[in-house]
């Protein structure tokens, strides 16, 4: 029995433009797709000053960084720090000095989903610096990781990482590492927990509790410069290193070009308290799109 097929000249044009249709909406999103893709690829380029005053001296670094984002989910980095410290402790000159710290490289890896937002940014640092209060005169390798999830305006957060020394990178937005005025060599790792509650779009207030649990033999290098914190007495660098506490921010973003933290931080193994300050323009969003790096 054979089929009967019976050709419509109105059959065929609803047929054609149905094709035309789905062709449309197809090529519209793929288009759209390689759009949103091509936006978060480019240059990005900040300006970080980080400061931190305490008991035991004033600290302030300022970071100049540039990098790529390939991108929405890849970027990669590279800074170099310039340091000033002031030492107020017993029997250290109370007077300014500063040095270019070791320039780094970072690469960075963002994952957004509905269940946890994940990011991850890998440093390392190479040593240009003699042996010394800027640095430990080897390469310097610390991964961070970063997981958040915003229910309304709360975003709890843990923070988790391991590393060669005790480190300094712009990619991290954590207080209590300013309050760290030295450089260390020797396995450490970092964990921080704690929240940030959103008061506006562009006012959050947040705090957490940190550890640091150091692992083998940690050294300490001494210089013309010193040190804001060195082992005195019976005290070991493994004693320093091996730090807990507490921190609180109120952190500020007004426009897409300035972002700025003010924090307190205190150290319950050390008894010790200090203010923080950072301070960053996001100097590549004042020609192009805001960046997609995000300032954790």
């Amino acid at each position: 029995m054979r089929a009967n097929h019976s050709w419509k000249p109105g059959s065929v044009a609803i047929s054609s433009a149905v094709v035309a249709i789905l062709f449309l909406l197809v090529s519209t999103q793929v288009a759209a797709q390689e759009a949103a893709y091509n936006e978060q690829k480019g240059f990005t380029a900040f300006e970080d000053f980080r400061a931190s005053d305490s008991n035991q001296g004033q600290f302030l670094i300022m970071d100049t960084n540039i990098g790529y984002d390939f991108s929405s989910h890849f970027g990669a980095d590279v800074g170099v720090p310039v340091y000033v410290i002031r030492p107020t402790l017993p029997g250290t000159p109370h007077s300014w000095n500063y040095n270019v710290g070791d320039p780094y490289g970072d690469v960075r890896f963002t994952f957004d989903n509905p269940v946890v937002n994940y990011g991850s940014v890998v440093t390392i640092t190479v040593p240009v610096n003699e042996t010394g209060s800027f640095g430990t005169g080897r390469v310097g390798l610390d991964w961070f990781n970063h997981f958040d999830k915003t229910i309304y305006r709360v975003t709890p957060f843990v923070n988790a990482g391991i590393a060669n020394g005790i480190l300094d990178t712009r990619a991290l937005s954590q207080p209590f590492r300013l309050a760290e005025g030295f450089r260390t060599l020797g396995f450490l790792a970092d964990a921080e927990g704690g929240m940030d509650f959103h008061l506006t779009h562009s006012v959050s207030v947040g705090g957490s509790y940190y550890a640091l649990f150091p692992e083998g033999d940690q050294k300490a290098f001494g210089g013309g410069q010193n040190f804001f914190l060195l082992p005195t007495g019976n005290e070991s660098v493994s004693d320093i290193t091996h730090d807990h506490g507490y921190s609180a921010w109120v952190r500020f973003t007004p426009t897409r070009f300035v972002y700025a933290e003010v924090g307190y931080v205190h150290s319950i193994k050390l008894d010790n308290d200090a203010a923080t300050l950072t301070l960053g323009f996001d100097l590549g969003s004042l020609f192009n799109r805001p960046s997609a790096q995000r300032h954790y």
